[in-house]
């Protein structure tokens, strides 16, 4: 049982005692007591015959995770590893997190927000459906990579957690204007980790390295993006020539980088624009392709496959191309060189070119359809003859992992 301060019981009897007084329905803080030491403040209206509509989404109210008019978070104890303050501008209250876990004894840096008074919050029925949405701000530099990681966790302790993505800003960089980052609760590993997402308690955010950011709000809001990066093939025949004029400028682009996917009754074809300053350097050999200047296609060649599974099926590939001066396609599935591979790469002013083309007949079981849609990631390492210094990404972008872990592929649609 919680032991009140006789401050904390003549704040509320004041409360009360001033509401009997009150002859016009007025608008005063409540203060909520949900744990020692621990308080929110929310507007309420003092007389039960008011009732105000509430904004909802789906029939889920729960929105407001963090606003000017509710600060229920708390933070590592230890200011020197994280400090915060709440600071009032004309029109918002701001919250200030500046935080350094690069010092011995910041051992687990990081806040927690219990938002609607600590109350269990069901998400299961509105995972699909909606996006935790943070304003925020620089005090300084503009930056894009956040050192961030966010958990929901339930009643029972179970965590969920996910790691920050730059495709969750919704700009270029976080500036000193307010900048929206989204999340979409449909990433988080609830099943994974065993968590309830009908009796989540709070969303944790555990902080990394050392910076500053400012938050304006914190909230959910409808998720009207894509999960996934999707990409379409279509059936046609390709000439490895060298010569792109057959693909029709059907190109995708990330990272600065290009590259394009068709297919036949019998050919996968692959064609990549590649921009890279050190071109064309590897001298690995095998399976150690990677550690150069290389590209990495992975892939499933079963459209049933489970769209949720973290671990390789026997149907899921994952080949690469050595783009130093003796090029070749191999198989890390198999462990061995792919076997009829054509590729052309010719350099360019700012990089080089690569055109592939792979024989069906090496992936067990495997026909091409249209309308089948696989799942599929694409991935080019740069490096010099010394090894890779740097890896870009698809889907996945600034995670790790997506040769062991199909849920960080994108899709792919044949056409």
């Amino acid at each position: 049982m919680l032991h009140y301060s006789r401050n904390i019981l003549a704040l509320l009897t004041a409360f009360i005692s001033f509401a009997s007084l009150a002859q016009d329905t007025l608008k005063i803080d409540e203060a909520v007591i949900v744990g020692q030491n621990v308080f929110e403040f929310k507007k309420k209206g003092l007389y039960e015959g008011e009732f105000l509509e509430e904004y909802n989404i789906r029939g889920y109210t729960q929105l407001e995770i963090f606003d000017e008019s509710l600060a229920n978070f708390w933070t590592t104890e230890d200011k020197t590893c994280i400090s915060s303050h709440l600071q009032q501008e004309p029109d918002k209250t701001i919250l200030n997190l500046k935080w350094n876990k690069d010092q011995d004894g910041c051992d687990w840096v990081g806040m927690g927000f219990g938002w609607d008074g600590w109350k269990a919050k069901d998400l299961a029925y509105v995972v699909d459906t909606l996006a935790i949405e943070l304003l925020v701000r620089s005090t300084a530099e503009d930056f894009s990579n956040i050192p961030w990681a966010f958990c929901l966790e339930d009643y029972k302790g179970s965590q969920a957690w996910l790691g920050y993505n730059k495709s969750f800003l919704k700009s270029e960089s976080i500036s000193k204007e307010w900048t929206k980052v989204q999340i979409p609760l449909a990433l988080f590993p609830f099943s994974e980790y065993e968590v309830d997402a009908t009796n989540i308690k709070q969303l944790l955010i555990q902080v990394f390295a050392e910076g500053e950011i400012e938050i304006a709000s914190i909230q959910l809001i409808p998720f009207v993006g894509k999960l996934k990066e999707e990409r379409t093939a279509k059936s046609r025949d390709i000439q490895i020539d060298g010569d792109f004029s057959d693909w029709h400028n059907d190109f995708t682009t990330f990272e600065n980088q290009k590259f394009a996917i068709a297919y036949s009754t019998e050919q996968l074809y692959f064609a990549f624009d590649i921009q890279d300053s050190t071109a064309r350097q590897n001298n690995k050999k095998g399976s150690s392709l990677w550690n150069g200047d290389a590209i990495e296609i992975a892939f499933s060649t079963n459209p049933n496959a489970d769209n949720a599974r973290k671990f390789l099926l026997l149907s899921d590939q994952h080949v690469g191309i050595n783009c130093g001066d003796t090029p070749y396609v191999w198989n890390w599935k198999s462990n061995q060189f792919v076997e009829g591979a054509e590729i052309s790469i010719q350099q360019t002013d700012t990089g080089y070119k690569v055109e592939l083309a792979i024989p069906i007949s090496n992936f067990r079981n495997f026909t091409t359809k249209e309308g089948m849609e696989l799942d599929l990631e694409i991935a080019v390492d740069q490096g010099t003859k010394n090894g890779r210094n740097t890896q870009l990404k698809w889907n996945s972008r600034n995670q790790d992992g997506f040769h062991q872990n199909p849920t960080l592929w994108g899709k792919l649609k044949l056409l």
